[in-house]
């Protein structure tokens, strides 16, 4: 998850602005208003690799990382 985060933090998504975004192995898996959907379209195209979920802030926003266990609890 840390390679992601770091990835995450310095990629260019401004096209993903203000949209949540999944992403395995420093790769946007899929983009959209719904974090469900994010979610269950990278699970269904990567079912054993794990998920990073997060919206990507619109202009120049604090990031926080949120733990895919914490997603869970959440039940996304």
């Amino acid at each position: 998850m840390d390679n992601n985060f770091n990835w995450f933090t310095k990629a260019d998504l401004s096209k993903y602005e203000d949209k949540y975004i999944s992403i395995v192995n420093k790769e946007v898996v899929c983009a959209d208003d719904d974090p469900e959907v994010v979610y269950k379209n990278a699970k269904e195209k990567y079912p054993d690799k794990e998920i990073a979920l997060w919206k990507v802030p619109r202009g120049e926003t604090f990031i926080f990382l949120i733990r895919l266990t914490l997603l869970r609890n959440l039940q996304i």
